[in-house]
């Protein structure tokens, strides 16, 4: 059986990140943290505890010492209604992720025609071949659009100043026979 209090600090997980105490707070997986008792301790190297599944709180100790300083709380943390629209909005987009699965497996599936004897097996589904080339012309739109990056910006032409290839040169007949 475990010390009182002992099952508790094993629970604590140790980030191995030491960092110093900005004026704005704790800084930790690029959130800050923050409480009063860091009032006045602008540059102190700290170390960060956590619990696994609580990131809104963390344990802060001095990282010479290992005294415990006290505990941080999240600095910006979501209201209860932006957290509801999240969830809401994630919800929505696997529920819509769940629909286009369906519906491609739909279409995948293959579906042969019934046979008392042995015979090749015969397909039933057979696409025109406008319906063919539509539907590989999405699948190429689709994956044209998945490898696009809209944050990129397109090279203006290239300064008079900068050094460019030479343009290739066409043989004369007289130079075709060498």
């Amino acid at each position: 059986m475990c010390r009182s209090g002992s099952w508790r600090r094993s629970l604590w997980k140790m980030t191995g990140a030491r960092t110093r105490s900005p004026p704005a707070g704790v800084r930790w997986r690029r959130r800050d943290y923050l409480a009063p008792w860091m009032n006045g301790r602008t540059g102190t190297k700290v170390s960060v505890r956590h619990l696994p599944n609580h990131d809104d709180t963390v344990e802060v100790f001095d990282a010479a010492t290992g005294r415990h300083l006290g505990s941080a709380f999240l600095a910006a943390a979501a209201s209860r209604e932006q957290i509801r629209s999240v969830q809401a909005a994630r919800t929505s987009a696997a529920r819509r992720l769940k629909a286009d699965l369906k519906a491609a497996e739909k279409l995948r599936r293959r579906r042969f025609e019934a046979s008392t004897t042995a015979a090749p097996a015969r397909s039933l589904t057979s696409p025109t071949a406008a319906q063919a080339e539509e539907e590989l012309g999405a699948a190429a739109q689709t994956d044209r659009r998945a490898l696009a990056r809209p944050d990129l910006v397109p090279h203006g032409p290239a300064p008079e100043t900068w050094a460019r290839p030479r343009t290739a040169r066409t043989p004369t007949p007289d130079e075709d026979h060498r």
